[in-house]
């Protein structure tokens, strides 16, 4: 039984179920028949970095719901399914790409013929116009940096 707190009352003794609840709900008690725990941020995310996603967590728990539950609809609280989906929303959030840094451009000219060329070849991650700076990926660094290095003095 899945409680709105986030509390989880499981009714086995299949080893094998309590360790794949155990992955993402943090586990309090255990009887000879029944497991108690709960979801956290922590025990999600956890669970993501391990590989399963919002979607399975979700899916196991409703195909494993008490038959007393099946009476309710939804079966799992939307404020429990809701939260897990943000925790994985969250996470996913940023990501981090190496690159480097171009800024010192004289004029306008020169980094929009930068910029353009890096746009070209597929390098470019950012640019700002108005500061004159952008950046490039990593692999396309030393490309960039000859073109620049070229069409610097002409």
């Amino acid at each position: 039984m899945m409680e709105t707190n986030f509390r989880l009352c499981a009714y086995t003794s299949s080893p094998l179920e309590i360790e794949i609840i155990g992955l993402f709900c943090q586990l309090q008690y255990k009887f000879p028949n029944m497991v108690i725990g709960t979801i956290t941020r922590e025990s999600v995310h956890s669970a993501l970095k391990s590989g399963i996603t919002a979607h399975q967590i979700i899916t196991f728990l409703r195909s494993h719901v008490h038959p007393n539950m099946l009476a309710n609809s939804p079966v799992i609280p939307p404020t429990v399914t809701d939260q897990v989906y943000l925790w994985e929303q969250e996470r996913n959030r940023l990501s981090f790409t190496e690159g480097f840094l171009y800024n010192q451009f004289l004029t306008q000219n020169d980094f929009e013929l930068v910029r353009q060329y890096a746009e070209d070849l597929g390098v470019l991650l950012w640019s700002n116009g108005a500061s004159r700076s952008m950046v490039v990926s990593k692999g396309g660094h030393e490309e960039v940096r000859r073109f620049w290095k070229r069409n610097k003095q002409n």
